[in-house]
């Protein structure tokens, strides 16, 4: 999706959209003909960029030329049965790649190779002259005398601005990723700073100063948890059998529904998080948020069990969500070093490396304690964010909030596949 993102946000950049421009992602449940037409569709893409690729390295190993982007879109007009626009979204698309990997080989990383790799399918793209909305179904075109690809539009995309649509395959489905331009939010009119601790326990821990905020973060740990068991009875099934078996088949499809259906669930869960950060952010009129990088924490080997926790750690994931939220609302967010911040005390600053959700004074004399651990971290980020150090008897929060996230639960009926 990186691709449809970045082309509606250069729409956007020229002014062409007034709105925000954001991404839907829509699993498909396709008739067995729907699924041949969209396997077609990806086929005939995956000859656009096998043929891109070919003519572009063939002309440069046979007469030393590159050809530029616009030469190859006329010269492969009209020759593939997809829709003109999904056949220039591809030679965007590996020019995009060509040019980002040739820079990277002038600074050094010669490392990364070019587009060279023979695709069997590619990810189609509909512009808005291949997009159609007949009676809450989006049409997709593909060309002369093809059929049409024929989507039944969810309702909470009725009357939107479709800008962009990408057929993707992702795991043992179809997904359609629908970039739609959503009206622009009211923009917060306050001044205050704050800054988020993220945490695995705790997902984020947010303070202005005067209030803090703890989320829980434990019930995207027992989905992670559960995933990982899950998939361990998966893959024990799985090893037992013979490959091309009826009974690989079956797990295999098994094991992508489990992750499809877990992944959305870790998904709705992070989306919750963010939201309520989000919203704790407008009520106190913030207009700015510092979010420490806690990079330096996962890089420390602390065995096994710890190292696995730490790697499935979502917290990069949580920080994008949270950064294009925050954005929506014309909040900032912006990125600190966060060492030593939850171990500094606020009161003598001497440093405890800590042991449990509660903090303590290593110092005899100071004897502080008492508070969240992750909310001594979360004002330790926001004193270096304003301060630029850690100051002594700093104030803290008068009042500390704990709260779960508010997710919606699975649908009744729903049973998990069994491994064995």
């Amino acid at each position: 999706m990186s691709q449809l993102k970045r082309n509606t946000a250069a729409k956007k950049s020229k002014g062409q959209t007034q709105g925000d421009v954001l991404v839907e992602k829509l699993p498909l449940r396709l008739k067995s003909h729907e699924e041949e037409l969209a396997r077609d569709i990806q086929r005939e893409s995956a000859k656009v960029w096998n043929t891109v690729m070919t003519i572009h390295r063939l002309f440069w190993f046979k007469y030393g030329i590159w050809i530029d982007e616009a030469t190859m879109k006329e010269f492969l007009k009209g020759r593939f049965s997809v829709h003109s626009q999904d056949v220039q979204a591809i030679i965007e698309n590996y020019y995009e790649c060509w040019e980002r990997t040739k820079k990277l080989h002038e600074e050094g990383h010669t490392e990364w190779r070019y587009p060279w790799r023979l695709k069997r399918f590619f990810t189609s793209t509909w512009k808005v002259t291949g997009i159609t909305v007949e009676d809450g179904y989006l049409r997709l075109s593909n060309g002369w005398k093809k059929p049409p690809l024929k989507i039944k539009l969810p309702a909470r995309l009725k009357g939107l601005e479709i800008k962009q649509v990408q057929l993707v395959w992702h795991r043992n489905e179809y997904w359609l990723h629908i970039a739609v331009d959503k009206p622009a939010l009211e923009k917060v009119q306050g001044e205050a700073v704050a800054a988020v601790d993220p945490g695995e326990v705790h997902a984020l821990t947010l303070t202005d100063g005067r209030e803090a905020l703890v989320i829980s973060g434990r019930h995207l740990r027992s989905l992670r948890r559960l995933r990982n068991k899950t998939l361990k009875k998966f893959q024990k099934a799985i090893s037992r059998t013979k490959k091309g078996s009826d009974r690989r088949k079956k797990l295999l499809a098994a094991k992508y529904r489990f992750l499809n259906w877990i992944g959305v669930q870790i998904s709705h869960t992070e989306h919750a998080v963010t939201k309520m950060a989000v919203n704790w952010s407008l009520q106190r009129g913030v207009k700015k948020v510092y979010i420490g990088d806690p990079q330096g924490v996962r890089e420390q080997d602390c065995g096994r069990h710890h190292n696995q926790r730490m790697s499935q750690w979502s917290f990069g994931r949580l920080r994008d969500l949270l950064e294009y939220k925050l954005k929506r609302h014309g909040i900032t967010l912006e990125k600190i070093e966060e060492r030593g911040t939850s171990g500094t005390c606020p009161i003598c600053g001497k440093y405890t490396k800590q042991a449990g959700r509660v903090y303590r004074c290593g110092d005899r004399d100071c004897g502080f304690g008492g508070v969240h651990r992750d909310v001594i971290g979360a004002t330790g980020i926001l004193d270096l964010a304003v301060n630029g150090r850690f100051t002594f008897g700093r104030k803290l929060p008068e009042t500390v909030s704990y709260v779960r996230p508010a997710v919606l639960t699975p649908m009744p009926g729903h049973k998990k596949k069994k491994a064995a």
